[in-house]
């Protein structure tokens, strides 16, 4: 059995118990002071505002510029070159004179037939008269007639003939290569000029197969060239192949591009970017406001000091190092660009700084 000084200890020892506990349940500051202590402390944290920007999604590529069209002008007469009239790097306009061809043993011949062609004539006139008068046969007439016809047809082909010996341009562009010189011989066939027209130039590439849903005709495209490093040429996607590269699974693509001023030439190396997209109200934050783990993008958002964790669609990265939000915010939000792997859902947060 319990003595009884030990059984007057224990009822002390609960009183002083019951009591303590009643006093603290009672002061209304202690019980703030213990809420207060097992809040987690504020995060100081850099924020910005979401801004509104135009942006465009842009698919690169290299390529190589190319003359619109590109012509080795030949010879279609045989004879001497009597002169050339332009050389490379001229400008020419289409039907330009660029070379003339010695054409007097043509000249020749021409006159030699316009005489056989006036007596073949003379003879039909005649051979209708007897003919009439049943003096000839109407086949002797009609060999008459065919001779008429023959002298003709070899009268128009050394007209033609004499035409070709004045070399004409086919098209509008500059001069690539003078390939004779005055006072060659040449035949049919033999190469005189390689022109280029170059008032507008094609851009050929490949483009990575995977793109393929993206391209459309009519996109624009943006060119640089290490000529000019500080300017953008414009163009228009105006061809895509309709099958793809199996070697190095692309599809090749081509652009047209304006170039009256010709600052650009045929062969220049180019950088490109064909715009797939464009919009003028995307929404952008800073892109150190992202972070990215396992494929998926999550940024913190601020509201009333406390920071609101989201999933976001990102896309097209923009200048300044901007990024396009396409799903997951809203303009005006506030978001988190500093102190991110600190912050969970609904951690309190103090604005240090503000980028926007």
């Amino acid at each position: 059995m319990m003595n009884r000084t030990t059984l007057a200890a224990l009822l002390l020892l609960g009183s002083a118990v019951t009591v303590g506990g009643c006093a603290r349940g009672d002061d209304p500051a202690a019980a703030q002071a213990d809420t207060t202590a097992s809040q987690p402390a504020a995060v100081p944290v850099a924020v910005a505002r979401v801004t509104v920007q135009r942006t465009e999604r842009l698919l690169k590529f290299v390529g190589t510029l190319f003359g619109d069209e590109e012509v080795t002008l030949s010879a279609l007469v045989e004879g001497q070159v009597k002169t050339m009239r332009v050389d490379l790097g001229d400008h020419i306009e289409a039907g330009q004179v660029l070379a003339e061809i010695n054409d007097d043993r043509l000249r020749a011949q021409l006159r030699e037939i316009e005489a056989n062609l006036a007596k073949a004539r003379a003879d039909e006139a005649r051979g209708r008269q007897l003919s009439g008068q049943h003096v000839i046969s109407p086949q002797e007439f009609e060999t008459m007639q065919t001779r008429v016809a023959v002298a003709e047809a070899q009268r128009d082909t050394l007209n033609v003939m004499i035409g070709n010996a004045v070399v004409r341009a086919p098209l509008s562009g500059s001069v690539a290569k003078r390939l004779v010189s005055a006072g060659e011989y040449v035949r049919p066939g033999m190469p005189l000029y390689h022109l280029v027209a170059d008032d507008h130039l094609k851009l050929r590439g490949d483009v990575p197969e995977r793109f393929a849903p993206e391209l459309s005709v009519g996109q624009v495209v943006q060119i640089k060239v290490d000529a000019h490093p500080d300017n953008v040429f414009p163009g228009r996607l105006t061809r895509i192949s309709p099958t793809a590269n199996r070697d190095n699974r692309s599809i090749a693509v081509e652009a047209l591009v304006p170039n009256q001023a010709r600052r650009l030439k045929p062969g220049f190396f180019a950088n490109a970017s064909i715009v797939t997209r464009a919009d003028d109200e995307a929404l952008m934050i800073p892109e150190t406001a992202v972070l990215r783990f396992a494929g998926v993008s999550r940024l913190f958002v601020v509201r009333d000091n406390v920071a609101r964790q989201r999933e976001v669609t990102t896309g097209t990265r923009g200048l300044q190092g901007l990024i396009e939000i396409v799903d997951g915010i809203e303009k005006g939000d506030v978001v988190v660009t500093s102190g991110l792997t600190k912050l969970e859902d609904g951690t309190p947060v103090t604005i240090k700084a503000s980028d926007g």
